[in-house]
């Protein structure tokens, strides 16, 4: 499920061609939201960041942009609102992308659950979707940055508020993910030449052994948390961190930007 998350934010962020049908309708007429066998897969994917990106005009201002994409959101969900199931992977869908877009515009407009009064769902459901808007709504981008308390892997006490840098860069990774050890090496290379951040990093793996024997082989120099609750822990919740890696670039207790990569996180340091 966390692979098919990625994928999902990736292809969201993606641009696709515009596909219509020759009739005028949008590529969302010819997807079946009643079929829940679709939930997770490519086709689904591509079909709502087809019709999100050939909704916007790129030719207007960014802040228009923005209420192309709010109408866009909403036609979908208004889609996805023929079942709970399908309409919870939809709105995780596109809310993950748009967070991860720095689309504060189109996030706050979600976080009110656009058409879910349509769902048929139980109080359970209904505290379910409550709760996922809510973490988003914790994290955009500009939002004062969740505070974090617990200790390091060494044992020390740690509170992110009394990092003292002028840029924090926060990382969310697994031991078992192949791109987050790459991103962990790049980090460490970035680290050795700039004196204006610390990375902050917290693994959602559960083996403190096997963390703390890579971190020390890595010589990524900054605070290291792993409670070992791994996708359960209260940090990873506090960020509604769902994929690995995640960053966060942190100024000022606030939060800065989400890059995608070591190169975009370069390129917004260096503005």
């Amino acid at each position: 499920m966390r692979l098919l998350k990625s994928l999902a934010i990736v292809a969201l962020l993606s641009v696709f061609s515009v596909l219509r049908g020759q009739s005028g309708e949008t590529i969302l007429d010819t997807v079946d939201f009643n079929d829940l066998s679709l939930i997770g897969t490519e086709t689904l994917d591509t079909a709502i960041a087809s019709y999100i990106d050939s909704a916007q005009d790129k030719t207007k201002p960014a802040k228009d942009q923005m209420y192309d994409m709010i109408l866009a959101a909403d036609n979908v969900l208004a889609h996805a609102s023929s079942s709970f199931e399908m309409y919870r992977y939809v709105y995780q869908f596109m809310i993950s992308g748009f967070s991860a877009m720095g689309a504060n515009m189109v996030v706050d407009y979600m976080v009110h659950l656009p058409y879910f009064e349509f769902v048929e769902a139980d109080d359970i459901q209904a505290e379910e979707m409550n709760e996922l808007a809510e973490s988003y709504k914790r994290v955009r981008i500009g939002v004062d940055m969740p505070e974090i308390q617990t200790q390091t892997l060494d044992g020390k006490e740690f509170n992110l508020s009394q990092v003292e840098a002028e840029n924090v860069v926060l990382l969310f990774w697994s031991n078992t993910c192949p791109n987050c050890h790459e991103m962990i090496k790049q980090l460490a290379e970035l680290t050795a030449k700039r004196d204006d951040l610390v990375v902050v990093t917290v693994c959602v793996s559960k083996d403190l052994k096997s963390v703390r024997k890579y971190l020390k082989k890595s010589h990524l120099k900054g605070y290291h948390i792993c409670d070992g609750e791994g996708w359960n822990s209260p940090v990873v919740d506090a960020y509604a961190v769902d994929m690995t890696p995640s960053l966060f670039l942190l100024k000022d207790k606030k939060i800065l930007a989400k890059p995608i990569d070591i190169e975009e996180l370069v390129t917004i340091l260096e503005r």
